[in-house]
């Protein structure tokens, strides 16, 4: 049986590292599936040549994200440091 945030209060959170250079595009990828999820960059990533982002979405939408990312992995280096499901405060 499948639980909803209004039950747990659990969220999906995973951390991405994406090629500063392909940034746009999953900025504008998360941006177009509104709803689906809310992101941040890492502040410590910014230096770098490659953009880290949090990312986190109700529990019931953790099969629609993955996905999502699955996707974008195929059409760009994407790379899934963290996964896991955590409490929102």
């Amino acid at each position: 049986m499948s639980h909803t945030y209004q039950q747990s209060k659990e969220l999906y959170y995973t951390r991405l590292r994406i090629p500063k250079d392909e940034a746009y595009f999953v900025y504008f990828t998360f941006e177009s599936n509104e709803g689906l999820c809310y992101y941040s960059t890492v502040d410590e990533s910014l230096k770098g040549q490659y953009r880290d982002l949090d990312v986190k979405c109700p529990i019931e939408g953790k099969g629609d994200l993955k996905a999502l990312i699955e996707r974008l992995q195929s059409e760009i280096r994407l790379d899934v440091l963290l996964e896991e499901i955590i409490q929102d405060s």
